[in-house]
C-alpha cells in the first residue's frame, strides 16, 4: 500500500510541476528554439541480442516539443525470448508502449545549440504470451516429473526515470543515450509462470531495474 502512495504522490507532483512549466513557458512566449518532432530508433534491442543472444527485440521513439524545455516522448517495441535448457524450455513473445514527459536542464547553451540533458518521468505498460514446452523436476527419491505449461498472457505496469545527453550531430540528427530506474507497479497472471524478461522492463522477478537506452533519431521542424 505504502509503495502505491508514494507512486501516487510522485506522479501528482511531477505533474504539477511541469504542467506548470508547460502554462508559464506559453504565456511567456519562450517558445524559441525550433519545434518539431523526431522519430527515432532505439538501439537497446540490437545490442541486447549481441549480449544475451536469446533475447530479440526492437523499438520506435518520437518526440516532439511542448515548450523549449519540455518534451513528451512515445516509445513502441516488442521483445521475444527463446532458450532451451536441460531441465526447461521456455518462450515469450510481447510488445510494450512507454509515454511521458521529459524536461531540458541543460543550463546554459550556446547560440543555435539545440542539445539536451533531458529527465523523464514515464509510464510503461507491456503485454506478452510466455509458456514452457517442456520442463523436468528431478527428485532423488520418487520419479521425476516432467510436463509442460501453455501459453498465458501476462500484463505488466511501472514508471521509469530516465537521465541523459541528447546531442545534434548533424543538422536535425540527434543521438541519445539514457539510463532508467523502472519500477513495477502492477501485474497479473504472473502465479504460474514468472517471466524471464517484460518486454520493455526488464528482468521479470525485480521490481526495481536499471536499464539503458541508446536512440538515434531525425527532427522534422515545425517551427522556425
Amino acid at each position: 500500500m505504502s509503495r502505491y502512495l508514494f507512486i501516487s504522490l510522485l506522479l501528482f507532483s511531477c505533474s504539477g510541476l511541469w504542467s506548470q512549466e508547460i502554462t508559464k513557458n506559453f504565456l511567456r512566449g519562450t517558445i524559441s528554439r525550433p519545434q518539431g518532432i523526431s522519430v527515432g530508433v532505439n538501439l537497446a534491442g540490437p545490442i541486447n541480442k549481441i549480449i544475451d543472444g536469446d533475447r530479440t527485440g526492437f523499438s520506435l521513439i518520437s518526440r516532439f516539443n511542448l515548450t523549449d524545455i519540455i518534451l513528451f516522448k512515445a516509445e513502441a517495441g516488442y521483445e521475444n525470448v527463446s532458450f532451451e535448457k536441460d531441465s526447461y524450455h521456455y518462450n515469450s513473445n510481447g510488445s510494450f508502449i512507454k509515454l511521458g514527459l521529459e524536461r531540458d536542464i541543460l543550463p546554459k547553451k550556446e547560440e543555435g545549440s539545440r542539445d539536451n540533458i533531458l529527465v523523464g518521468l514515464h509510464y510503461g505498460f507491456a503485454l506478452q504470451e510466455q509458456g514452457s514446452d517442456y520442463f523436468l523436476i528431478e527428485n532423488g527419491y520418487w520419479n521425476d516429473y516432467s510436463g509442460r505449461i501453455g501459453s498465458n498472457t501476462l500484463k505488466s505496469h511501472w514508471l521509469e526515470l530516465s537521465v541523459g545527453p541528447r546531442a545534434e550531430v548533424f543538422k536535425n540528427f540527434y543521438m541519445n543515450w539514457n539510463l532508467h530506474l523502472r519500477l513495477s507497479i502492477a501485474d497479473s497472471n504472473t502465479s504460474l509462470l514468472e517471466p524471464y524478461i517484460v518486454p520493455g522492463f526488464g528482468a521479470g522477478d525485480k521490481n526495481f531495474v536499471l536499464g539503458f537506452s541508446y536512440t538515434i533519431e531525425y527532427l522534422i521542424p515545425w517551427k522556425k
